[in-house]
């Protein structure tokens, strides 16, 4: 008996000591503008040196390629820091949400209240009242067009925002929400 304890003690000491998520990789993500309601949004990973893999989804960002025009223009090129994530955020964006940094454009111009996310209500579903387009609701190509932010399709099962927001806390081993800061987290090119 005494034995099985001591082994058991043992067992439990080792599992104390093995991260959270063992498969745990450097993770980040990357921007590619190309149009408004068709860039690239991907995820990569490092799981070894020199070895990489990626995932990618098409994704939207602004009304406009003038990255200084605020609420309009799509997001600045460079580096983003990751500010906060939420599941269930609500404010005039809602559900889950990447926070990233304010980022001035080219010419000095802030751009404020940047965020990964898409089209839905803070519980993460859906809100269709209306025949038009409805700011909690995916209804098409057109709601890949956003206020400046990079904006991924709730559309079809899993989503592409389920698999966006499952990839990097599967990836990343980051289940944090709330504010908090990982440097570098988004590059921005186009």
């Amino acid at each position: 008996m005494k034995v099985r304890a001591a082994i058991a003690a043992a067992v439990l000491a080792v599992a104390l000591m093995i991260p959270a998520n063992a498969f745990a990789y450097l993770t980040w993500f990357e921007f590619t503008r190309q149009s408004n309601i068709a860039s690239t949004l991907t995820m990569a990973w490092q799981y070894g040196p020199g070895y990489y893999g990626t995932q990618s989804w098409r994704a939207g960002s602004g009304v406009s390629t003038d990255a200084c025009w605020v609420g309009h223009g799509w997001l600045p090129t460079g580096y983003y820091d990751l500010k906060g994530h939420w599941d269930n955020y609500n404010g005039a964006i809602a559900g889950r949400v990447f926070y990233l940094q304010n980022k001035p454009c080219w010419n000095g111009t802030w751009r404020t209240e940047l965020f990964v996310h898409s089209e839905e209500t803070a519980g993460q579903g859906q809100y269709c009242p209306t025949a038009g387009d409805d700011p909690y609701c995916w209804e098409g190509d057109y709601d890949y067009y956003s206020n400046g932010c990079i904006k991924v399709s709730r559309a079809g099962y899993p989503s592409d925002l389920r698999l966006v927001h499952n990839g990097w806390h599967g990836k990343s081993g980051d289940y944090r929400h709330g504010y908090f800061t990982i440097n570098n987290w988004l590059y921005v090119r186009g």
